[in-house]
């Protein structure tokens, strides 16, 4: 898997400012659909990948694609910061914070886990306000009311 995740990595560098479908990847490096899908979730969390639907550029194809994250100037933990602190009270998952942010969930996953260490974020099991789903959601800590 370690030589799946650096040829991955060289393929993106390679191809720096464009974006994949799982297929053609699956073609380009030899792997298995579900391989590939846990090979990106890998890289996602040693380098900011992004994620939307958009055009693959190998097949031409509008489907989800995936890539190196070099549209923001701000790091995804920022990004996420950012993000959960312009819906104050409102808490996300997971999967609905990365397709907001079009991040990678392996991107994603790794930059909550540094984000778990702020005293501004609150991680916690409630209903998602994206997807309505109970889920292990993340959210920033009201500070005006926390002191009541």
């Amino acid at each position: 898997m370690e030589s799946d995740v650096n040829d991955l990595m060289a393929f993106f560098r390679q191809h720096r400012d464009r974006q994949f479908c799982t297929i053609c990847l699956a073609f380009e490096l030899r792997l298995t659909f579900p391989g590939v899908d846990t090979v990106l979730n890998a890289v996602g969390r040693t380098a900011a990948l992004t994620e939307f639907l958009g055009r693959c550029a190998l097949c031409d194809h509008v489907t989800r694609v995936t890539g190196l994250d070099r549209r923001s100037a701000a790091s995804p933990e920022n990004r996420i910061l950012r993000f959960i602190f312009d819906h104050a009270g409102r808490f996300f998952c997971h999967v609905c914070v990365a397709r907001r942010l079009q991040l990678n969930i392996g991107t994603l996953q790794q930059a909550v886990s540094y984000l778990r260490e702020s005293p501004d974020v609150r991680i916690d099991d409630l209903v998602c306000s994206g997807c309505r789903r109970h889920r292990r959601v993340l959210g920033g800590v009201d500070r005006l009311h926390q002191a009541s």
